[in-house]
């Protein structure tokens, strides 16, 4: 399972919006589509970077092969060139014995000069390929510096972005926690609302009942009002107020029982 780093990084907010409403074009929310498109760009990022720096290493072993190759050619060259330079000598020892032996050799002499001048021009000619190898090995060794320097920037580039990536990880947790938490803040509110309007209700209903019982009582009340003394006397009650003490009755037993 892969881990997840929280991280904070400074964005530029007209561009975070365009992002954000990019999102939301394509997915209907930004909610856990922010991280994942994030993470598909630092992915390609990185994957681009990775073969760049591939690549570079690749040039660099093919400049340090040609290096090695030219160095190689650069000694066979020297050596060729000390043994023209021996063989020079040789031919020159040659021409002055050839002088003390007979001047009627001086066609022979003058056929060894010639050669000894044609020694010379390729003795020349692999002076200037000397030269040439070693501008050659300068200018590869220069690319050389030149293209290390490239790989180290790109090792850069991707430890940043990788740090970018781990803060801006973080901010969107960050983001989620709070949301969680408004979510619960707002379950508990609701819940409290309702409980609130249960009582209310409760309340209501125990009010209706109260201004019923009311109504009775000040009916019977109007009852016992009009009744004449000797129906007061023998205690004979209008119905409604017989009722009405039962239903008291009734209403207190309850109340114990409860």
């Amino acid at each position: 399972m892969s881990e997840y780093v929280r991280k904070t990084v400074k964005i530029n907010e007209d561009l975070w919006n365009k992002f954000q409403e990019k999102i939301e074009e394509e997915y209907g929310t930004t909610y856990k589509h922010t991280s994942e498109e994030i993470e598909k760009a630092i992915e390609n990022y990185i994957t681009e970077d990775v073969y760049d720096v591939e690549v570079t290493k690749t040039k660099i072993n093919n400049l340090k092969d040609e290096i090695k190759n030219l160095n190689e050619k650069h000694s066979t060259l020297e050596e060729s060139y000390s043994k023209k330079e021996n063989e020079n000598a040789s031919l020159k020892e040659k021409i002055e014995e050839l002088d003390k032996k007979s001047e009627n050799d001086s066609k022979i002499i003058t056929e060894q000069e010639k050669t000894i001048l044609s020694k010379e021009n390729e003795n020349k000619n692999l002076k200037d390929n000397l030269s040439r190898s070693n501008e050659d090995i300068q200018r590869l060794k220069k690319d050389i510096d030149k293209l290390e320097k490239e790989v180290e920037t790109q090792k850069n580039t991707i430890y940043k972005l990788n740090n970018d990536n781990n803060i801006l990880e973080e901010k969107y947790r960050q983001q989620v926690d709070e949301t969680n938490k408004q979510v619960q803040e707002n379950t508990k509110i609701k819940n409290k609302r309702e409980h609130a309007q249960e009582r209310l209700n409760k309340t209501q209903d125990e009010l209706n009942d109260t201004l019923k019982r009311l109504e009775k009582y000040s009916f019977a009340i109007g009852q016992v009002q009009s009744m004449s003394f000797i129906d007061r006397l023998l205690n004979r009650l209008p119905e409604e107020i017989k009722e009405l003490s039962a239903g008291t009755e009734d209403k207190k037993g309850n109340d114990d029982e409860s």
